[in-house]
């Protein structure tokens, strides 16, 4: 059995993200423009003035499967930056990835978009 990864070993995990990160090259695919650079670059300094020193919390469900179950199962996960009402969370219990939380006077839900930190954050 794999020992549980710790809150210093999450946050390092994130910044290391951040200072790896590469900004991706338009895909032939795309439609419209690519974003340029600066974006990606302003997104990166968000990011890191939104870390916090993380924490673990408890949350309903996992947002993957909304409908699924009658209740939400409670899932706990380590909250790593805050951006107003939107948090970035890992989940320890999945595939080690990260998701979106938001915030709102109902409580927290989760968003269904998951991967590693940077791209959620970016997502939001």
């Amino acid at each position: 059995m794999e020992a549980p990864i710790s809150l210093a070993d999450i946050r390092q995990k994130v910044l290391m993200e951040i200072e790896t990160f590469v900004v991706p090259d338009p895909s032939p695919d795309q439609l419209g423009e690519a974003l340029p650079t600066e974006w990606f670059l302003q997104q990166l300094d968000e990011m890191r003035a939104a870390l916090i020193e993380p924490y673990l919390t408890e949350i309903d469900g996992d947002g993957r499967f909304p409908r699924s179950l009658p209740k939400p199962v409670p899932r706990r996960v380590v909250i790593v930056a805050e951006d107003e009402n939107i948090l970035l969370a890992y989940d320890p219990d999945c595939d080690g990835d990260f998701a979106l939380i938001f915030k709102s006077a109902s409580g927290c839900g989760v968003s269904p978009i998951r991967g590693d930190a940077v791209d959620c954050f970016m997502s939001r």
